[in-house]
């Protein structure tokens, strides 16, 4: 049997390419403890000469952390909840104020759902002295309130 671009993934088994008679070169991944002999067999002919896993690098944090975000989101009732009542009062205070614009109070009093890369969220984050880290935190206790 004809194989190629043998190797290891991250677990044990050897990911490869096999000449199939009909079809040609297919990928195959061989396991040694395979119940079938065909990946046991493949896995003894590839490994010696199988090529090391080599672990992805690690996410960039700034990349992990805006990819974070991205999914952070949360009802309005859940983030109320996480606010507590003090904080709601000067949230619902802020919404009052003719001196706020109506778009902001809109978001205040309707949005269904708090998303955090909202520009709206960020704004009200900063008007209610919030740092980028309390907020995440935030949000991150917020979705897991059951509601």
């Amino acid at each position: 049997m004809n194989i190629r671009n043998a190797k290891y993934n991250a677990f044990g088994a050897i990911d490869c390419e096999i000449e199939h008679p009909v079809y040609g070169w297919i990928p195959f991944t061989a396991d040694p403890n395979d119940v079938e002999p065909l990946g046991a067999g493949v896995f003894n002919a590839a490994k010696s000469s199988a090529a090391a896993y080599v672990a992805p690098p690690p996410p960039d944090p700034a990349e992990a952390l805006a990819a974070e975000r991205a999914a952070m989101y949360c009802s309005r009732l859940q983030g109320r909840l996480v606010l507590g009542e003090a904080t709601c009062d000067a949230l619902d205070a802020i919404a009052a104020d003719t001196a706020t614009p109506w778009a902001m109070r809109q978001t205040i009093n309707n949005a269904i759902e708090w998303r955090r890369t909202s520009q709206a969220m960020t704004e009200l984050g900063y008007l209610l002295g919030y740092t980028d880290a309390q907020m995440d935190d935030l949000f991150r206790l917020a979705m897991t309130v059951d509601v």
